[in-house]
C-alpha cells in the first residue's frame, strides 16, 4: 500500500497567524465576559460553589450579582469601540481579571488560603485555563501577529 500526496496538499498547512485576528480575539473576549456577566446576574451561588469548596451567603450573592453590571458594560463598550481600542481594552481586562480572580485565588496574590475546588466539573481549573488561554490569544494578536 502506498499513499501519494500531491505537492499542493503538503503545502496546505494553516498557521495560527492565518486563523487568528484581532476581531476574533475581541469576539472571544465579549463571549467570555458576556457569559460570566450572565452567570453573575442569574446564578451567583454557582459562581462560588463551582470553583470553591464553599457556599455563597446572601451578601456574596449580592456583590456578585451587582458586579455583573460592570462586566455587561465592558461587553457593550468593546463592541462599540474601534478594533484597536477594543483589543487593548479586552487584553487589559482579561489580564486584570485573570490576576484578580483565578490566579489570585490559586496563588494567594491578594487573598490567602481560599478553599479551591479541583475535583469534579466544573472546578477552579475552568477559569484558570480559560483566562490564561484568552490572555495568550490577546498577547499573540497584540504583540506577535504579523
Amino acid at each position: 500500500w502506498s499513499i501519494a500526496l500531491s505537492h499542493s496538499s503538503l503545502n496546505r498547512r494553516t498557521s495560527l497567524n492565518d486563523m487568528v485576528d484581532a476581531q476574533l480575539f475581541v469576539n472571544i473576549a465579549k463571549t467570555v465576559f458576556g457569559g460570566y456577566s450572565a452567570m453573575m446576574l442569574l446564578m451567583p451561588k454557582k459562581m462560588v460553589s463551582d470553583h470553591f469548596k464553599a457556599e455563597a451567603d446572601p451578601m456574596t450573592e449580592f456583590w456578585i450579582r451587582g458586579s455583573s453590571v460592570g462586566f455587561f458594560g465592558l461587553v457593550y463598550a468593546i463592541h462599540k469601540m474601534d478594533l484597536d481600542d477594543a483589543v487593548d481594552m479586552s487584553l487589559a481586562t482579561v489580564v486584570g481579571t485573570a490576576l484578580l480572580y483565578p490566579f489570585n485565588a490559586k496563588f494567594g496574590l491578594l487573598s490567602k488560603n481560599l478553599p479551591l475546588k479541583y475535583d469534579g466539573f466544573p472546578n477552579h481549573y475552568v477559569p484558570e485555563v480559560l483566562m490564561a488561554s484568552v490572555a495568550a490569544l490577546g498577547f499573540f494578536v497584540k504583540f506577535i501577529k504579523k
